[in-house]
């Protein structure tokens, strides 16, 4: 094995994590301008075949890991028809319907832990590419690596890929004592305020899943977050608390005074890595607040304690970390999720590639969509170029027809704010 393919404890942590209603695959999808004839999925095929041998991560696999230990699995050759397949979609709500499908569904073992699907409308309009990874090989940032399997571009632009998929997976080092503590006791502190006043719907076993997608400039959304005075992710987190707020979801019975939610923090600043470097920080926002000043007053004061408490760190993964049995490990891991009950999932990413095109067709978004882990709603953002996207998944039995009716007020609450006059001062 190389130290791209052995897997470090934060990559094992979603494997500990990883059911058969929960499944620990993220994906990416890209939309393709619809300005041309559209691709045909052996002309997909035939990239990815002429790719799949560039790096090692492209042929890892893992044996196992439910119960027993997880156990890397190398193949010699990628089967590109089976990690490459196509399907047609009639109008939005169909290919969503077909996007949360292959949500659910988990990517089978021991194969190499991706896969990409062709979607092409019956008629004319935009075909998309969605590629899953599970969250074992990769996380969302490193998972640029993956764009290599189909983007246009020569080996000197490909490069730009190599540092998330040839760097040295991932591995948090032994966290001094002193540190440990501060951060667990403010890991409590975030946590001891949404033990009450919180009513969002919990994620159930059904695994279902609903997906929507929202894209918007992201010189408008910089411009917006300018002139109410916040940065970028702090208007972020009050524009989705304020639509939480003032939309709420037909199965929440009341509003809820605390929304807990999981905010993915990256560990490694330099963004040079194979496998995950992100940590979990606990954040809460108000769930029953419609002023959008008071929101964004909310999310700053949150992310100074992520700041300069470092909560994150209560929960890492380290090097130095306990090693029990699999099994137990499983147990713990689902225990400590299941104590942590988080409500909702908020993450904000930034974006590398400079490639933006797939075989002559250039992409037009990318989107990314996260797994649930725990909660029962997601929204991650990615900032890449001139366009910012939302990808949302939800669990539609705790909150049926929830997605696509996030999005719709979602997109008015930034409206709004784009057109709010702001008293100076």
């Amino acid at each position: 094995m190389t130290d791209t393919t052995e897997l470090a404890p934060p990559d094992l942590t979603y494997l500990l994590l990883d059911t058969k209603t929960s499944p620990m695959h993220w994906a990416m999808v890209l939309e393709l301008t619809a300005d041309g004839p559209h691709l045909g999925l052996a002309e997909v095929r035939e990239r990815v075949r002429e790719r799949a041998g560039l790096f090692d991560i492209f042929r890892l696999g893992v044996a196992e890991g439910g119960w027993r230990r997880p156990r890397v699995v190398l193949a010699e050759t990628v089967d590109v028809e089976a990690h490459v397949g196509a399907q047609d979609y009639t109008d939005t709500a169909d290919l969503y319907r077909r996007m949360a499908a292959l949500q659910e569904t988990a990517l089978p073992r021991p194969n190499p832990l991706w896969h990409l699907t062709l979607f092409t409308p019956r008629g004319d309009g935009a075909q998309y590419l969605l590629l899953r990874v599970h969250h074992a090989a990769s996380d969302g940032i490193a998972g640029a690596a993956f764009a290599a399997l189909v983007a246009d571009g020569s080996a000197e632009d490909l490069a730009e890929f190599e540092r998330f998929a040839t760097s040295p997976r991932f591995h948090i080092p032994a966290i001094e004592p002193e540190e440990l503590k501060q951060a667990k006791a403010a890991f409590a502190d975030q946590w001891n305020v949404g033990k009450t006043g919180r009513t969002w719907p919990a994620l159930t076993k059904s695994g279902e899943r609903e997906v929507a997608l929202h894209s918007v400039a992201t010189r408008d959304l910089r411009r917006t977050a300018k002139k109410h005075g916040a940065s970028v992710h702090e208007f972020v987190l009050a524009a989705i608390g304020r639509t939480l707020s003032t939309a709420r979801p037909e199965t929440q019975t009341a509003p809820a005074e605390v929304l807990r939610v999981t905010l993915p923090v990256t560990h490694d600043e330099n963004f040079r890595h194979t496998g995950n470097a992100v940590l979990v920080a606990l954040l809460n926002l108000r769930g029953d607040e419609g002023d959008l000043s008071a929101q964004i007053a909310g999310a700053r004061a949150e992310l100074a304690v992520i700041d300069q408490r470092r909560p994150q760190l209560a929960l890492a993964a380290a090097d130095n970390g306990p090693r029990a049995p699999w099994a137990l490990q499983r147990v713990v891991a689902n225990a400590s999720m299941g104590r942590m009950s988080p409500d909702i999932h908020i993450g904000i990413n930034p974006g590398f590639s400079r490639v933006r095109a797939v075989l002559g067709r250039r992409i037009a978004a990318l989107t990314p969509l996260s797994p649930l882990v725990g909660y029962s709603f997601s929204v991650t953002c990615l900032i890449l170029g001139n366009r910012t996207s939302f990808g949302v998944v939800a669990d539609p039995s705790a909150l049926p027809g929830y997605a696509d009716a996030f999005v719709e007020n979602f997109d008015r609450v930034l409206r709004e704010a784009a057109a709010e006059q702001v008293a100076a001062g």
